[in-house]
């Protein structure tokens, strides 16, 4: 059992009872702050565990003030905010959330690839002026089509799963088996990019790299946008030659933002490729049960 846990920028409100009930199971103390918080420093001191939200920056300065901390848990499968490095050079167990969405982001990216690739968007609105005439329209078929997956981890190997399963070819990058990103840009008809951000990943998508693209590609991206080029893409997307569709909408300030929903072949999301009511119970059981393991000793998705 923890001595002292820290509840970082969540409040109790959120977190169901039976969950909150379980995380209180697990340490003598529970504080819930956040970090806006002038007296932070000070918790901080005592404290043996801290669960924080995706955005929560737990940097050198910060874990300077916990010499007692043992374990981080992040609530999202995003940990970049947090200098893993030094929590790992300290002995800190650093655990996230695995693969809690795989299911809801990898439907969610092919509802995206639905909408663009049929105009569904357009066609409702069209019908709401009580106009069925259908001319204008013509779709495109995923089935033979090259889905480009860049990152082959848990959701990535799922959309790849359901883009087998409806009859498309599926390529890959992988940093791990250093599979060719070039290729993969270059012949891909629908790109899905699922590469966690970090120092080795972040700007991977290049204007290099943009400029290599097929063109007519759908590019979507459920991914942190520093990933991408963001002048590169939206200089690239002018042209008509790409569709560029990402839901990270709230990672970037509000006038590029407000330049990409200006762009007619972009397409802007809410963050919402991860919300279901099935990856949000998930969500809970995962944050709590990695708790619960690593003080028995079972460790379940460390990330150091």
């Amino acid at each position: 059992m923890f001595k002292k846990m820290l509840l970082i920028d969540f409040k109790e409100s959120e977190i169901e009872p039976k969950y909150l009930n379980r995380i209180k199971s697990t340490t003598e103390s529970l504080t819930v702050t956040s970090s806006e918080d002038p007296n932070l420093s000070e918790l901080l001191g005592g404290a043996d565990a801290v669960l924080v939200k995706i955005f929560t920056k737990i940097d050198r300065a910060i874990l300077d003030h916990a010499p007692n901390l043992k374990y981080i848990g992040v609530c999202s499968t995003a940990f970049d905010a947090i200098d893993v490095a030094y929590a790992k050079e300290r002995g800190i167990t650093m655990c996230n959330l695995g693969g809690y969405s795989n299911e809801a982001v990898a439907e969610f990216l092919f509802a995206a690839l639905f909408e663009r690739a049929r105009e569904l968007e357009r066609a409702k609105q069209q019908a709401r002026k009580v106009d069925f005439s259908f001319d204008s329209f013509m779709g495109m078929e995923l089935r033979n089509k090259i889905l480009g997956v860049i990152g082959a981890g848990r959701i990535g190997s799922r959309i790849a799963e359901i883009g087998i399963g409806i009859g498309m070819k599926v390529i890959y990058f992988s940093r791990e088996q250093k599979s060719d990103l070039d290729a993969v840009l270059d012949e891909s008809d629908f790109i899905s990019l699922n590469l966690s951000l970090n120092k080795e990943t972040e700007g991977i998508i290049s204007k290099e790299k943009i400029d290599i693209l097929k063109k007519n590609c759908i590019f979507i991206n459920l991914s942190p946008p520093p990933l991408i080029d963001q002048e590169a893409m939206l200089n690239k997307t002018a042209t008509g030659d790409i569709t560029y569709i990402f839901d990270h909408s709230d990672d970037i300030d509000e006038d590029l933002a407000k330049r990409y929903i200006e762009n007619k072949n972009c397409i802007v999301y809410p963050p919402i490729a991860f919300r279901t009511e099935e990856a949000t119970v998930s969500r809970w059981e995962t944050l709590v049960s990695n708790v619960e393991n690593f003080i028995q000793g079972n460790l379940q998705n460390v990330v150091n």
